[in-house]
């Protein structure tokens, strides 16, 4: 191999994972840069005397959990209501009626047509209504 490794294949060799040591073993670079990564490795991560004791503890500790009854949230509860709220919507909306626009058309010119004629506003009749109660 004419490459050096790099640090991610370094680690695999470091844990076991890699392909071969072929290199490793020639290559006084990676040789070193991997013993570095051994000493690092022991430095950090000392090896502990773990008791059976806490292990027990912590194995009861998993059980008694897996017993307890799943906090469930109402995470789902907003998207719930807006679904509701979307379904209601669907099944009541009904588009409206369309409008006869021949009829419309002739409405709105015999009202156009009448307040031509008119001298007075129509606004202002409910004031009139007030005074002609008072005579």
């Amino acid at each position: 191999m004419n490459r050096h490794l790099n640090n991610d294949e370094l680690i695999e060799r470091l844990y076991g994972v890699g392909r071969d040591d072929a290199h490793v073993e020639n290559c006084r670079e990676c040789s070193e840069r991997l013993t570095e990564l051994r000493a690092r490795r022991e430095k950090l991560a000392p090896a502990q005397d773990v008791s059976s004791e806490f292990l027990a503890a912590l194995r009861r500790k998993i059980y008694s959990r897996l017993g307890e009854e799943r906090r469930t949230s109402r995470a789902w509860a907003p998207a719930l209501a807006a679904a509701s709220l979307l379904a209601i919507g669907v099944f009541i909306y009904k588009p409206a009626q369309p409008i006869h626009t021949e009829s419309a058309d002739a409405e709105l010119f015999a009202e156009v047509y009448s307040m031509e004629q008119t001298t007075e506003p129509r606004a202002a009749a409910p004031i009139h209504a007030l005074f002609e109660d008072n005579r």
